[in-house]
């Protein structure tokens, strides 16, 4: 609607060069307080008392996942979050580093076979890195296979993979709906509907495993799986539990241990994906930057990498920091006031209940934190490695989010992504299919992914 503006991150920016670091602006039917500037930014984040999650949120997201973590606020967030933060420490997430790394290369064994010419120009990047991080999430949740990685599972998907899909589209759109809206969308929706009723069912099962097995195995079990760490979370009476105050609540019931594993989804999955599919969009039109990651991996010459190996991988990581500032897996985060603010480097005043949106993308865009050296619109992984006057305000990259409510899953985020890349970067070269198949840009449907991705595969 814009003149010169071709996607939502763009308006983003454009209306932040008209209007400053704070304004007002309607998204659909949702006012939203844009903020600009990272002192008000910081500010919000620290002040958790005053700033609440989201109401789109609280209250979208609540109408398809009613008990996830991400939809609570008070004392049911805490209860919740005491539970489920724990599953994200590093400790627990390191146990996967070898589960990441055998789908990986999985993966790269259905490419060996079907990826035979080189000059090929492969358009189904986007679903690849979908089926190869969903197949990780089945591992790390649920210890089970869901099968995205077989040769043929394109074509015949396995009946939760294909649930799977349908939610995570639901909930997207749902996202974006004015709430009452939102709510006839999903009364109606009888194929979303469906889908939660095939996972939630397939869910049940897997805590019914769970319970009986053994104590020894549960336990051997709980190092690897998120579901069998969080049923020892199940309260004994649900319905003594549920007549008691908030409060004074102890342990999860079986719908939210549900709601939680589904929340694991739509927060871990799509996140990683999209900023995989960005990876492999990025080496593609770097071909120098690519050859700079083969270096430093040269010396492990194909050999699987320990974790402390991964670690010491500078120029990779600092590839994924410029990744996650340009094209982020969030455009921002929102929150909503619980009375009545002021902010303190604008001077804006807020009211209670007023929703305010802080723009990760424009602050990863904005001169004042970042050094000169590099064009800001640009890719440029010597930004983080060529810092050596500390140029750049490391607080303006946010793509997690940030304060209490930023994303728990993180870490195994971060592990994933760069554990992923690190193999693929082992084995394989991608290159440019071309202006009209690989300019990428952002989907309309999907701000956060490339609209369009068209690369070849080589095997070094």
């Amino acid at each position: 609607l814009l003149p010169g503006a071709g996607s939502i991150p763009d308006v983003f920016l454009y209306m932040r060069e008209r209007f400053g670091d704070v304004y007002q602006l309607w998204l659909g039917s949702k006012r939203m307080i844009m903020i600009n500037c990272l002192e008000d930014a910081q500010h919000i984040f620290s002040h958790r008392l005053i700033y609440d999650q989201g109401d789109v949120f609280t209250k979208n997201l609540k109408i398809i996942n009613p008990h996830g973590v991400i939809c609570l606020k008070g004392a049911e967030f805490k209860r919740h979050a005491s539970f489920t933060a724990p599953l994200f420490r590093r400790a627990k997430i390191l146990v996967h580093f070898n589960t990441i790394t055998e789908c990986t290369d999985k993966l790269l064994d259905r490419w060996r076979t079907q990826y035979k010419d080189p000059n090929e120009v492969h358009l189904d990047m986007i679903e690849q890195s979908q089926q190869l991080l969903l197949g990780i999430f089945g591992f790390i949740a649920f210890d089970y296979d869901l099968q995205t990685l077989e040769e043929n599972s394109g074509n015949n998907k396995h009946e939760l993979t294909e649930a799977f899909h349908s939610f995570l589209n639901t909930m997207q759109i749902v996202l974006q709906l004015p709430t009452f809206v939102a709510r006839i969308f999903w009364f109606l929706n009888f194929k979303a509907r469906r889908a939660r009723t095939i996972i939630d069912r397939y869910v049940n099962d897997m805590i019914e495993h769970e319970l009986n097995s053994s104590s020894e195995m549960r336990s051997e079990r709980k190092r690897t799986s998120f579901i069998a760490s969080l049923v020892i979370s199940l309260q004994v009476d649900e319905k003594a539990e549920g007549a008691k105050p908030e409060e004074e609540k102890k342990g999860l019931s079986r719908v939210e241990v549900m709601s939680e594993m589904i929340g694991f989804l739509g927060a871990g999955y799509g996140t990683t994906s999209t900023s995989l599919i960005w990876f492999i969009y990025f080496m593609s039109k770097n071909p120098q930057i690519q050859n700079q990651i083969k270096k430093e991996l040269a010396e492990y010459n194909g050999q699987r990498i320990s974790h402390e190996q991964l670690d010491s991988l500078v120029y990779l990581e600092c590839v994924l920091r410029e990744l996650l500032r340009l094209v982020g897996p969030a455009l921002g985060t929102v929150r909503t006031l619980t009375t009545d603010d002021k902010l303190p480097a604008s001077g804006f005043e807020l009211r209670k209940g007023e929703s305010v949106m802080i723009s990760f993308y424009a602050l990863a865009r904005d001169k004042r934190y970042w050094s000169d050296l590099y064009d800001l619109n640009e890719f440029h992984p010597e930004r983080f490695l060529y810092d050596t006057e500390h140029r750049n305000n490391l607080s303006a990259l946010m793509a997690f989010g940030g304060g209490h409510r930023q994303c728990m899953g993180q870490d195994l985020a971060r592990l994933e992504l760069k554990l992923i890349c690190a193999r693929l970067m082992q084995f394989v070269s991608f290159g440019d299919g071309g202006n009209e198949v690989n300019s990428g840009g952002y989907d309309v449907a999907n701000v956060n992914k490339p609209k369009k991705i068209g690369v070849t595969v080589r095997f070094d």
